[in-house]
């Protein structure tokens, strides 16, 4: 049976662990695409009714043609 003494540090841990593959992934992602995620994100918000699937695909279009 675990004890509260043992849950503790496995909780740290695993918050730790969860922590660095996050800040790993910030480091790795594609910054060349944030404009494009910034543009779309800004359209839907201005204009949920004109923002539809095919709005949608262009922006993600945009965001491949960067990569």
């Amino acid at each position: 049976m675990l004890t509260w003494e043992l849950i503790f540090p496995l909780g740290a841990l695993a918050l730790g662990v969860m922590l660095a593959v996050m800040l790993w992934r910030n480091k790795h992602r594609n910054k060349r695409v944030d404009a494009v995620t910034q543009a779309a994100t800004r359209e839907e918000y201005d204009h949920p009714d004109r923002y539809d699937n095919k709005t949608h695909d262009q922006f993600e279009a945009e965001a491949d043609r960067r990569k």
